[in-house]
């Protein structure tokens, strides 16, 4: 009966870690929830931006942005995304990788970089590997409405190195939220900003001519400090949804632990009772033959 015992504890045991799994999915659902609506509520404000820096475009057909001018990729800035706790399956291992294919790639082309991390896993990581970021923001899951000047303050460094010309372009990896189920790592190219990203800038509005703003102080200081402030605005989109995707990860991590603590207790509940059926068998055999024995005195 002693190895019925220790199958009693272990089923016990996985019992009172399914709970936990159980509690960690619960919670990453309620937390994947609110990162989704932050990412969405910051889309109506990045709309805006585009629009204003559309119709001053428009106006400023000759001006090039700083932001804008594009140089040949000697030097890189990558910003890596990624969590600051685990228990989030292959998160941020496949972006990671992603992230080391294309560091061996700019290896390879004698480009140099720098890194800046946005997470404590992705910079542990990093520096494992022998990249040592210039600069790191860590526990932003753990920030009510996430703490925006400090992730400012790290995304600022390659932004302020790009526009000073000692980096020539700032790439940005991180996991793109799709679905609640969905999410994929995504590696994007952020500064010298890509007009294809914003469909509408610049161009003509159909049928006419924009109307001109007054500016002040002047007009490509108002260009250069919308547009900066709409880059910055993607990238912080793309940190919130990164926390989104961490979330759902977890919480799909979370299911099929506790799925898994299911069917090993269903496992050796059979072997319990399998179990203490042959121990109970062996002493009626024993009892009987006992028995027989005193009999055949």
């Amino acid at each position: 009966m002693s190895h019925a015992r220790d199958i009693r504890r272990q089923i016990e045991s996985i019992g009172k870690t399914r709970q936990i799994t159980e509690a960690m999915r619960r919670i990453a659902y309620v937390k994947m929830v609110h990162a989704r609506q932050r990412a969405e509520s910051l889309r109506p404000y990045a709309r805006a931006l585009l629009r204003v820096v559309a119709r001053l475009m428009r106006v400023e057909r000759d001006y090039v942005p700083a932001l804008m001018q594009v140089r040949p990729e000697r030097r890189v800035g990558l910003i890596v995304v990624s969590t600051d706790r685990g228990l989030c399956g292959a998160l941020n291992a496949r972006l990671l990788a992603l992230c080391q294919q294309q560091i061996d790639q700019w290896q390879s082309r004698q480009c140099e970089f720098s890194i800046t991390a946005i997470g404590s896993r992705g910079a542990q990581a990093l520096a494992r590997a022998g990249h040592v970021p210039q600069a790191e923001a860590t526990r932003i899951g753990d920030v009510p409405d996430l703490d925006v000047e400090a992730l400012l303050g790290a995304i600022s460094v390659p932004l302020h190195q790009f526009l000073a010309g000692e980096i020539d372009a700032i790439h940005v990896a991180s996991n793109h939220f799709v679905n609640a189920l969905t999410h994929q790592p995504a590696l994007l190219r952020f500064a010298p900003f890509d007009p294809a990203l914003a469909p509408g800038l610049p161009g003509a509005p159909p049928g006419g001519v924009a109307v001109d703003y007054l500016y002040e102080p002047d007009p490509h200081t108002v260009i250069d400090g919308v547009l900066l402030r709409y880059v910055e605005t993607g990238i912080l989109r793309a940190i919130i949804e990164n926390v989104a995707c961490e979330h759902c990860a977890r919480m799909t991590a979370m299911q099929a632990a506790s799925d898994n603590a299911g069917r090993l207790i269903d496992e050796l509940t059979r072997r319990y009772h399998k179990t203490r059926q042959e121990a109970i068998t062996r002493e009626l055999a024993e009892i009987t033959g006992g028995a027989q024995a005193l009999q055949d005195q």
